[in-house]
Protein backbone atom coordinates (compact mmCIF):
# COMPACT_ATOMS: atom_id res chain seq x y z
CA UNK A 1 0.00 0.00 0.00
CA UNK A 2 0.98 3.65 -0.48
CA UNK A 3 2.68 5.51 2.33
CA UNK A 4 0.61 8.28 3.85
CA UNK A 5 1.78 11.19 5.98
CA UNK A 6 -1.22 10.96 8.31
CA UNK A 7 -3.78 8.53 9.70
CA UNK A 8 -6.58 8.04 7.17
CA UNK A 9 -9.88 6.20 7.75
CA UNK A 10 -8.26 2.77 7.27
CA UNK A 11 -5.44 3.51 9.70
CA UNK A 12 -7.82 4.94 12.30
CA UNK A 13 -10.08 1.92 12.09
CA UNK A 14 -7.12 -0.43 12.50
CA UNK A 15 -6.01 1.54 15.56
CA UNK A 16 -9.53 1.23 16.97
CA UNK A 17 -9.34 -2.55 16.63
CA UNK A 18 -5.69 -3.36 17.38
CA UNK A 19 -5.04 -4.64 20.93
CA UNK A 20 -1.25 -4.85 20.53
CA UNK A 21 1.67 -3.31 18.64
CA UNK A 22 5.35 -3.89 18.21
CA UNK A 23 7.15 -0.74 19.36
CA UNK A 24 10.68 0.30 18.41
CA UNK A 25 12.50 3.11 20.20
CA UNK A 26 15.82 4.17 21.68
CA UNK A 27 16.00 4.45 25.45
CA UNK A 28 17.45 7.33 27.48
CA UNK A 29 20.97 5.96 26.90
CA UNK A 30 20.44 5.70 23.14
CA UNK A 31 20.22 1.90 23.12
CA UNK A 32 17.90 0.24 20.58
CA UNK A 33 14.78 -1.35 22.02
CA UNK A 34 11.92 -3.37 20.56
CA UNK A 35 8.96 -4.47 22.65
CA UNK A 36 5.18 -4.91 22.53
CA UNK A 37 2.67 -2.42 23.91
CA UNK A 38 -1.09 -2.32 24.29
CA UNK A 39 -3.49 -4.52 26.18
CA UNK A 40 -6.84 -4.12 24.44
CA UNK A 41 -8.57 -2.77 21.32
CA UNK A 42 -8.20 0.97 20.99
CA UNK A 43 -5.25 1.25 23.36
CA UNK A 44 -3.77 3.76 20.90
CA UNK A 45 -6.05 6.81 21.02
CA UNK A 46 -6.12 9.01 17.92
CA UNK A 47 -5.99 12.70 18.82
CA UNK A 48 -5.72 14.07 15.28
CA UNK A 49 -4.75 12.79 11.82
CA UNK A 50 -1.09 13.23 12.81
CA UNK A 51 -1.11 12.37 16.52
CA UNK A 52 -2.05 9.45 18.75
CA UNK A 53 -1.34 8.56 22.38
CA UNK A 54 -1.01 5.41 24.45
CA UNK A 55 -0.11 4.32 27.96
CA UNK A 56 3.53 3.27 28.28
CA UNK A 57 6.33 3.62 30.84
CA UNK A 58 9.18 3.27 28.30
CA UNK A 59 11.82 6.02 28.42
CA UNK A 60 11.42 6.61 24.70
CA UNK A 61 12.41 9.79 22.90
CA UNK A 62 13.11 10.84 19.35
CA UNK A 63 12.14 8.64 16.40
CA UNK A 64 9.88 5.66 17.08
CA UNK A 65 8.00 3.09 15.03
CA UNK A 66 5.12 0.63 15.38
CA UNK A 67 3.52 -2.38 13.76
CA UNK A 68 -0.09 -2.82 14.92
CA UNK A 69 -1.48 -6.36 15.11
CA UNK A 70 -5.13 -7.37 14.73
CA UNK A 71 -6.06 -10.93 15.83
CA UNK A 72 -7.44 -12.89 12.90
CA UNK A 73 -6.17 -10.38 10.32
CA UNK A 74 -3.08 -10.95 8.19
CA UNK A 75 -2.34 -7.37 7.23
CA UNK A 76 -0.69 -5.09 9.77
CA UNK A 77 -0.50 -1.32 10.15
CA UNK A 78 2.96 0.19 10.27
CA UNK A 79 3.37 3.70 11.66
CA UNK A 80 6.57 5.75 11.95
CA UNK A 81 6.97 9.00 13.80
CA UNK A 82 8.53 10.65 16.82
CA UNK A 83 7.77 11.22 20.49
CA UNK A 84 5.93 14.54 20.84
CA UNK A 85 5.19 14.30 24.57
CA UNK A 86 5.94 11.88 27.41
CA UNK A 87 4.63 12.23 30.95
CA UNK A 88 2.87 10.26 33.68
CA UNK A 89 3.08 6.95 31.85
CA UNK A 90 1.61 8.34 28.64
CA UNK A 91 3.36 8.89 25.31
CA UNK A 92 2.07 11.09 22.48
CA UNK A 93 3.31 10.29 18.97
CA UNK A 94 3.67 12.68 16.04
CA UNK A 95 3.00 10.59 12.92
CA UNK A 96 5.20 10.92 9.84
CA UNK A 97 4.29 7.73 7.91
CA UNK A 98 1.46 5.20 7.98
CA UNK A 99 0.80 2.28 5.67
CA UNK A 100 -0.63 -1.23 5.54
CA UNK A 101 1.82 -4.14 5.40
CA UNK A 102 1.00 -7.33 3.49
CA UNK A 103 -0.15 -10.51 5.25
CA UNK A 104 2.74 -12.83 4.41
CA UNK A 105 4.57 -12.54 7.76
CA UNK A 106 1.42 -13.33 9.73
CA UNK A 107 0.42 -16.21 7.47
CA UNK A 108 3.88 -17.79 7.46
CA UNK A 109 4.03 -17.70 11.24
CA UNK A 110 0.46 -18.94 11.77
CA UNK A 111 0.44 -16.31 14.52
CA UNK A 112 -3.30 -16.52 15.16
CA UNK A 113 -3.30 -20.32 15.26
CA UNK A 114 -1.57 -21.45 18.48
CA UNK A 115 -2.69 -25.09 18.12
CA UNK A 116 -1.30 -26.55 14.89
CA UNK A 117 -3.00 -29.80 13.92
CA UNK A 118 -0.40 -30.92 11.42
CA UNK A 119 3.37 -30.54 11.39
CA UNK A 120 4.66 -27.63 9.27
CA UNK A 121 7.14 -28.43 6.51
CA UNK A 122 10.64 -28.56 7.99
CA UNK A 123 13.28 -25.97 7.25
CA UNK A 124 16.66 -27.38 6.30
CA UNK A 125 18.56 -25.07 8.63
CA UNK A 126 19.98 -25.81 12.06
CA UNK A 127 17.43 -25.26 14.87
CA UNK A 128 18.10 -23.08 17.90
CA UNK A 129 20.99 -24.61 19.83
CA UNK A 130 20.69 -25.72 23.42
CA UNK A 131 24.45 -26.32 23.82
CA UNK A 132 25.44 -22.64 24.00
CA UNK A 133 26.94 -21.99 27.43
CA UNK A 134 28.38 -18.47 27.14
CA UNK A 135 27.07 -15.10 26.04
CA UNK A 136 23.61 -13.47 26.15
CA UNK A 137 22.09 -16.33 24.12
CA UNK A 138 23.21 -19.03 26.56
CA UNK A 139 20.79 -21.09 28.62
CA UNK A 140 17.90 -23.39 27.90
CA UNK A 141 15.26 -20.66 28.29
CA UNK A 142 16.60 -18.60 25.38
CA UNK A 143 17.26 -21.69 23.25
CA UNK A 144 13.79 -23.05 23.89
CA UNK A 145 12.13 -19.75 23.04
CA UNK A 146 14.06 -19.42 19.79
CA UNK A 147 13.15 -22.98 18.82
CA UNK A 148 9.43 -22.34 19.27
CA UNK A 149 9.01 -18.77 18.06
CA UNK A 150 7.64 -18.23 14.53
CA UNK A 151 7.17 -14.46 14.76
CA UNK A 152 9.13 -11.31 15.58
CA UNK A 153 8.95 -7.57 15.23
CA UNK A 154 12.30 -6.05 14.30
CA UNK A 155 13.30 -2.42 14.77
CA UNK A 156 15.99 -0.36 13.06
CA UNK A 157 16.96 3.27 12.54
CA UNK A 158 18.60 5.40 9.85
CA UNK A 159 21.22 8.15 10.02
CA UNK A 160 18.58 10.82 9.36
CA UNK A 161 16.75 9.97 12.58
CA UNK A 162 14.02 7.78 11.14
CA UNK A 163 12.80 4.56 12.76
CA UNK A 164 11.13 1.45 11.38
CA UNK A 165 9.52 -1.60 12.98
CA UNK A 166 8.39 -4.43 10.73
CA UNK A 167 6.97 -7.95 11.17
CA UNK A 168 8.93 -11.15 10.47
CA UNK A 169 7.11 -14.47 10.32
CA UNK A 170 8.30 -17.94 9.38
CA UNK A 171 8.41 -21.50 10.67
CA UNK A 172 9.23 -21.97 14.38
CA UNK A 173 12.98 -21.68 14.95
CA UNK A 174 13.57 -19.37 11.97
CA UNK A 175 15.68 -17.06 14.17
CA UNK A 176 18.77 -19.21 14.65
CA UNK A 177 21.62 -18.91 17.16
CA UNK A 178 25.08 -19.44 15.64
CA UNK A 179 26.88 -18.95 18.95
CA UNK A 180 26.31 -17.21 22.27
CA UNK A 181 26.43 -13.75 20.69
CA UNK A 182 25.11 -14.21 17.15
CA UNK A 183 21.71 -14.74 15.54
CA UNK A 184 20.77 -15.09 11.88
CA UNK A 185 17.34 -14.21 10.46
CA UNK A 186 16.42 -15.15 6.88
CA UNK A 187 14.78 -12.53 4.70
CA UNK A 188 11.74 -14.04 2.99
CA UNK A 189 9.67 -12.30 0.36
CA UNK A 190 7.34 -9.60 1.61
CA UNK A 191 5.69 -6.46 0.30
CA UNK A 192 8.79 -5.43 -1.65
CA UNK A 193 10.08 -3.06 1.02
CA UNK A 194 13.62 -3.19 2.38
CA UNK A 195 13.41 -0.67 5.20
CA UNK A 196 15.49 -2.71 7.66
CA UNK A 197 18.24 -3.36 5.13
CA UNK A 198 18.27 0.29 4.06
CA UNK A 199 18.55 1.48 7.65
CA UNK A 200 21.35 -0.91 8.57
CA UNK A 201 23.54 0.53 5.82
CA UNK A 202 23.83 3.75 7.81
CA UNK A 203 23.00 2.73 11.42
CA UNK A 204 23.70 -0.79 12.69
CA UNK A 205 21.49 -0.47 15.79
CA UNK A 206 18.98 -3.31 15.93
CA UNK A 207 16.36 -4.72 18.28
CA UNK A 208 13.68 -7.41 18.09
CA UNK A 209 10.84 -8.84 20.15
CA UNK A 210 9.83 -12.47 19.57
CA UNK A 211 6.45 -14.07 20.30
CA UNK A 212 5.18 -17.64 20.58
CA UNK A 213 1.47 -18.15 19.74
CA UNK A 214 -0.49 -18.94 22.88
CA UNK A 215 2.15 -17.64 25.30
CA UNK A 216 2.32 -14.30 27.09
CA UNK A 217 6.08 -13.93 27.54
CA UNK A 218 8.34 -12.13 25.06
CA UNK A 219 11.98 -12.57 24.09
CA UNK A 220 13.69 -9.18 23.77
CA UNK A 221 16.86 -8.90 21.71
CA UNK A 222 19.10 -5.87 21.17
CA UNK A 223 22.49 -5.22 19.64
CA UNK A 224 23.77 -4.50 16.16
CA UNK A 225 23.11 -6.12 12.79
CA UNK A 226 24.35 -6.35 9.23
CA UNK A 227 23.06 -7.80 5.98
CA UNK A 228 24.70 -10.84 4.40
CA UNK A 229 24.35 -12.76 1.15
CA UNK A 230 26.83 -15.47 2.12
CA UNK A 231 25.71 -18.51 0.08
CA UNK A 232 26.72 -21.12 2.65
CA UNK A 233 24.82 -19.37 5.41
CA UNK A 234 21.75 -18.80 3.24
CA UNK A 235 21.71 -22.44 2.09
CA UNK A 236 21.25 -23.47 5.72
CA UNK A 237 18.01 -21.46 5.87
CA UNK A 238 16.43 -22.83 2.69
CA UNK A 239 12.88 -24.13 2.54
CA UNK A 240 13.24 -27.00 0.12
CA UNK A 241 14.76 -25.40 -2.98
CA UNK A 242 13.78 -21.85 -1.95
CA UNK A 243 16.93 -20.16 -0.64
CA UNK A 244 16.55 -16.66 0.86
CA UNK A 245 18.32 -13.94 -1.08
CA UNK A 246 19.74 -12.36 2.07
CA UNK A 247 19.76 -12.59 5.84
CA UNK A 248 20.38 -10.48 8.91
CA UNK A 249 23.35 -11.33 11.11
CA UNK A 250 22.71 -9.94 14.59
CA UNK A 251 25.42 -9.41 17.20
CA UNK A 252 23.44 -9.71 20.41
CA UNK A 253 24.31 -7.54 23.40
CA UNK A 254 21.17 -8.27 25.40
CA UNK A 255 18.64 -11.13 25.35
CA UNK A 256 15.92 -11.60 27.94
CA UNK A 257 12.61 -13.46 28.22
CA UNK A 258 10.10 -11.49 30.26
CA UNK A 259 6.36 -11.77 30.97
CA UNK A 260 4.33 -9.21 29.02
CA UNK A 261 1.35 -7.56 30.67
CA UNK A 262 0.36 -6.16 27.27
CA UNK A 263 0.23 -9.60 25.61
CA UNK A 264 -1.61 -11.13 28.57
CA UNK A 265 -4.22 -8.36 28.66
CA UNK A 266 -4.73 -8.40 24.88
CA UNK A 267 -6.06 -12.01 24.86
CA UNK A 268 -4.60 -12.39 21.38
CA UNK A 269 -5.55 -16.04 21.00
CA UNK A 270 -9.09 -15.82 22.36
CA UNK A 271 -11.56 -16.47 19.55
CA UNK A 272 -13.85 -13.83 21.05
CA UNK A 273 -11.45 -11.01 20.14
CA UNK A 274 -10.60 -12.29 16.66
CA UNK A 275 -11.85 -10.14 13.79
CA UNK A 276 -14.91 -11.64 12.14
CA UNK A 277 -15.61 -11.82 8.40
CA UNK A 278 -17.55 -8.54 8.41
CA UNK A 279 -14.68 -6.68 10.08
CA UNK A 280 -12.12 -8.14 7.69
CA UNK A 281 -14.27 -7.08 4.73
CA UNK A 282 -14.65 -3.60 6.22
CA UNK A 283 -10.88 -3.26 6.56
CA UNK A 284 -10.39 -4.48 2.99
CA UNK A 285 -12.84 -1.85 1.73
CA UNK A 286 -11.09 0.90 3.68
CA UNK A 287 -7.59 -0.06 2.53
CA UNK A 288 -8.82 -0.25 -1.07
CA UNK A 289 -10.16 3.29 -0.75
CA UNK A 290 -6.77 4.25 0.69
CA UNK A 291 -5.11 3.05 -2.49
CA UNK A 292 -7.47 5.18 -4.56
CA UNK A 293 -6.81 8.24 -2.44
CA UNK A 294 -3.06 7.81 -2.77
CA UNK A 295 -3.11 7.17 -6.53
CA UNK A 296 -5.69 9.32 -8.38
CA UNK A 297 -5.48 7.14 -11.50
CA UNK A 298 -6.78 4.23 -9.43
CA UNK A 299 -9.55 6.18 -7.67
CA UNK A 300 -12.43 4.89 -9.80
CA UNK A 301 -11.40 1.19 -9.86
CA UNK A 302 -10.65 1.41 -6.13
CA UNK A 303 -14.21 2.58 -5.45
CA UNK A 304 -15.56 -0.35 -7.46
CA UNK A 305 -13.33 -2.86 -5.67
CA UNK A 306 -14.33 -1.46 -2.28
CA UNK A 307 -17.95 -2.37 -3.01
CA UNK A 308 -16.90 -5.99 -3.59
CA UNK A 309 -14.63 -6.18 -0.56
CA UNK A 310 -15.66 -9.74 0.41
CA UNK A 311 -14.81 -11.02 -3.05
CA UNK A 312 -11.54 -9.10 -3.04
CA UNK A 313 -10.70 -10.58 0.40
CA UNK A 314 -11.13 -14.11 -1.01
CA UNK A 315 -8.99 -13.24 -4.02
CA UNK A 316 -6.21 -11.83 -1.82
CA UNK A 317 -6.30 -14.87 0.46
CA UNK A 318 -5.94 -17.22 -2.50
CA UNK A 319 -3.12 -15.10 -3.93
CA UNK A 320 -1.18 -15.14 -0.64
CA UNK A 321 -1.58 -18.89 -0.28
CA UNK A 322 -0.37 -19.58 -3.84
CA UNK A 323 2.67 -17.36 -3.33
CA UNK A 324 3.60 -19.00 -0.02
CA UNK A 325 3.23 -22.52 -1.41
CA UNK A 326 5.75 -21.53 -4.10
CA UNK A 327 8.14 -20.45 -1.35
CA UNK A 328 8.04 -23.92 0.21
CA UNK A 329 5.29 -23.56 2.82
CA UNK A 330 2.61 -26.19 3.29
CA UNK A 331 -1.03 -26.39 2.29
CA UNK A 332 -2.32 -25.90 5.85
CA UNK A 333 -1.73 -22.15 5.92
CA UNK A 334 -4.54 -20.45 7.85
CA UNK A 335 -7.11 -18.22 6.21
CA UNK A 336 -7.49 -14.70 7.56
Amino acid sequence: MKELAELDDAARRMLDLAPLAGFGYRDADGRPRSTVVGGGPGFAVVESPTRFAFACDADASGPVSFVFLLPGVGETLRVNGSVAERSNGRIVIAVSQAYVHCARAILRSRLWKPSVTSDPPPATGTPARADITEGPLSGTEIAGFLAESPFAVVSSWDRDGGSDTSPRGDLPGFVQAIDGHTLVIPDRRGNKRADTFHNLLTDDGFAAALLIPGRTDVLHISGTALVTDDPDLLAGMALGSAVPAAALVVTVERAEVTPSRAVAAADLWDDAVRADAATRSELMALTTKQLGAAKPALRRPARVLAVFSRLLRRFMDASYRRALRKEGYGDDLPKH
